[in-house]
């Protein structure tokens, strides 16, 4: 959420174009990859034109939801864990086609998982596959051919999903830094007011004294003291009025950004 100008009140920040662009190439991309699934599985008799379609849609979901929000955290690995039970559960009943799922998990593993799990988790999937598409048919040759099918899929997907998150988090960083540089700007200008406060009033506070010690002497000699007293308070007002308008030209420090 970002500020808008009137104090109190929030709209939602629309997203930098470039994490508008990779999230959306990594629906289109997941939607290619998925896409051959739903066509073979609408031709399937009843049960499985309803489950494979069904399971489709759950990958494709947990995907986009994991690699198209926000930062990071715990539940992403929670997702890993999903979708592995979602790609290798239903093998018995959907078959082979089904096996094209594996690309979802192996691209979760390198794209969501942080860096010390990530590759070993990868690597571990990439066995699986192997083991998977064996034990659908295939011989050694066929299997280490289908895990090589899944990482050349798996690794686009999971690059896009690292270039959204990584333009996301620039885009935050850039945010916070103009934070910050406006409030350092505003800390400079206060010391500044301070300064301009401080020196008027003590030059108003002697004159005052001047005067006061003259409050038996002449009387013009006391109005012309009380003239630079108020020439005085003057120049302070004009002084606090420039800085007010400077104040004002202050950037806000919003820059539109999104989770």
């Amino acid at each position: 959420m970002a500020e808008t100008g009137v104090p109190g009140t929030k709209v939602a920040a629309r997203a930098p174009l470039e994490v508008r662009l990779g999230r959306a190439a990594i629906v289109a991309f997941a939607l290619y990859l998925i896409i051959p699934t739903f066509v073979y599985y609408f031709e399937t008799p009843l049960l499985t034109s309803i489950v494979g379609p069904g399971l489709a849609v759950a990958v494709l979901a947990v995907y986009i939801a994991t690699g198209c929000t926000g930062p990071r955290g715990r539940w992403h690995r929670w997702a890993v864990g999903i979708m592995a039970l979602l790609v290798y559960l239903p093998l018995p009943l959907l078959g082979e086609w089904w096996a094209a799922s594996g690309v979802f998990l192996a691209a979760m593993t390198l794209g969501l998982l942080p860096r010390p799990y990530a590759l070993p988790a990868f690597l571990l999937v990439a066995a699986g596959e192997t083991a998977k598409a064996m034990a659908l048919g295939d011989d050694l040759a066929g299997g280490l051919s289908w895990m090589l099918s899944v990482t050349v899929a798996a690794i686009p997907l999971a690059g896009l999903t690292h270039f959204a998150e990584t333009a996301r988090v620039l885009y935050t960083t850039r945010a916070e830094l103009a934070r910050v540089q406006v409030a350092a700007q505003r800390a400079r200008a206060m010391l500044e007011l301070e300064g301009i406060l401080g020196s008027r009033l003590d030059a108003i506070a002697e004159q005052g004294r001047r005067v006061a010690a003259n409050m038996e002497g002449d009387a013009e000699v006391i109005k012309k003291e009380l003239s630079r007293m108020l020439d005085m308070a003057r120049e302070s007002q004009r002084e606090m009025r420039d800085f007010a308008h400077r104040a004002q030209r202050l950037p806000s420090g919003n820059i539109d950004h999104q989770k």
